[in-house]
């Protein structure tokens, strides 16, 4: 009888976003045709991912193999290089019982050719810093402090056994998640890359009316920039616009968190903070409201727009970031705070436009789906698999 193939499918941390929604997607489009293992650093929540991203893997048919580290780094919300260390180690052990090699969020040293799904620049440490802004507290005191972060990154090495941010192997095969993501993969490591975006799914629901309001999706955290929004909205507001602006994500008790209850708190007339929304409960809330505001400025990817998108709001972009990608009309896009106020306001004076935009939105929504996931996966371990797939060998930076 012949032997069926392994796959082993990488993910640090498997909790809410894009790189989720394409791991959950892998799995379970890969499990038909090959035994299936899954490396990751904590447990794996098979029945809220499946219902998170509309998935439908199958848990039985999933090995699970949790990465060793200290249980107080595994609890931590921090230590992410310190995590892909003891994750590098780990895969390298088992790399060999395994025909087939994929991470599912960045570049991962298996020692051997695989495929390699990028979702942000958090692997490079000069990138990440000119891209996000600093973190706050003592984790951006470490972060940014170069005998600190030396030291820690040092110590990630030598776990590691290597370099803790590997930047292709050879054969490697690299897909990013927008044409931004490779863009910036090609000006910074000269490497070639496929795009495909990932999965979104989103139901929309029918309404007998849209409010005008705002929304804001996601992580609250400072790279989200949501006290920025807050400030954008309210000189939008101050040209004669009336409406409510909700923020959607959970909000934790942290020094970023309590700041953003206090500016909220300060609008409370308009601003209103729901917590983290899910699945169907989401979707309706996201059916009731015509407009959102992203203000992460560079993003490789963001996943809530694209959601939004399918839902038939018409979210307003920074310029310079996947997001603008996504959307797919400067009409939607700023490049500064003065701009997005001048982008809204001109909006809103247009409700002809607005429903034109829409339709051309809903259209490009159909380019962030799981079947095109499902089929470019298959190919690409096809490729993986072809003998041809190591007759070449290129090397990058």
């Amino acid at each position: 009888m012949t032997r069926k193939r392994r796959c082993l499918i990488t993910h640090p941390d498997l909790g809410s976003g894009g790189s989720e929604a394409r791991a959950m997607t892998l799995i379970e489009t890969l499990q038909s045709r090959f035994d299936v293992a899954l490396a990751t650093c904590r447990p794996f929540e098979c029945d809220r991912l499946n219902d998170a991203y509309h998935c439908a893997v199958d848990p039985a048919g999933v090995e699970v193999r949790i990465v060793p580290m200290p249980a107080l780094l595994r609890r931590s919300a921090g230590g992410d290089a310190l995590k892909g260390a003891f994750l590098t180690r780990f895969v390298r052990q088992i790399a060999p019982e395994f025909d087939v090699l994929i991470s599912a969020y960045n570049f991962v040293d298996f020692g051997r050719p695989a495929i390699q799904f990028v979702a942000d620049f958090s692997f490079d440490d000069d990138m990440r810093r000119a891209l996000d802004p600093a973190a706050v507290g003592m984790r951006g005191l470490l972060r940014n402090s170069p005998l600190s972060r030396g030291a820690y990154l040092a110590l990630c090495r030598r776990i590691a056994g290597g370099q803790v941010s590997v930047v292709r192997r050879d054969a490697d095969v690299v897909i990013a998640n927008s044409q931004w993501t490779a863009r910036l993969l090609k000006a910074r490591y000269a490497m070639d890359c496929d795009v495909i975006y990932p999965p979104v799914h989103a139901e929309p629901i029918k309404t007998l009316a849209r409010s005008s309001d705002f929304v804001m999706l996601g992580r609250i955290t400072p790279d989200k920039r949501v006290l920025e929004a807050i400030d954008i909205l309210h000189r939008v507001r101050e040209r004669g616009h009336r409406f409510a602006f909700h923020i959607v994500g959970k909000i934790g008790d942290d020094s970023y968190g309590r700041r953003v209850r206090r500016h909220a708190a300060h609008h409370a007339t308009w601003v209103r903070l729901h917590g983290g929304l899910y699945g169907n409960a989401k979707y309706a809330f996201l059916s009731r409201h015509s407009f959102a505001i992203h203000a992460h400025r560079r993003e490789a990817f963001g996943i809530a727009v694209a959601e939004m998108v399918k839902m038939g709001i018409v979210p307003i972009v920074p310029a310079a970031s996947a997001p603008a990608e996504i959307v797919g009309d400067e009409r939607l896009a700023f490049t500064n705070a003065d701009h997005a106020v001048d982008v809204i306001d001109r909006l809103l004076r247009q409700p002809r436009t607005v429903g034109e935009i829409r339709r051309q939105l809903a259209a490009r929504g159909a380019l962030f789906s799981k079947s095109t996931l499902d089929t470019a996966a298959l190919e690409l371990v096809d490729r993986m698999l072809s003998p041809s797939a190591f007759a070449h060998s290129e090397v990058a930076a």
